[in-house]
């Protein structure tokens, strides 16, 4: 994994940790299920482009059959 790649995947990360944040702030704050759930599939959604990418990156540095085995034990 290159340098501005870590570099992205650590601002992606700093970002989650702020949704997450938010999430336990809304919680505590009692406001509704719906809005709290939005956030919550957001910071599910950014966790997987985390392991989308991480996943690549490992798959493109391994042979073919451990690109395979990650690839069916993580899709």
């Amino acid at each position: 994994m290159t340098i501005e790649e870590k570099r992205s995947l650590e601002i992606m990360l700093r970002r989650i940790g702020g949704q997450v944040n938010g999430i336990s702030k809304m919680i505590n704050d009692d406001k509704g299920c719906e809005a709290v759930m939005i956030q919550v599939m957001a910071a599910v959604s950014s966790l997987k482009s985390v392991g989308r990418t991480v996943l690549a990156d490992a798959t493109c540095n391994a042979s073919k059959e451990e690109s395979t085995k990650l690839l069916k034990r993580f899709l």
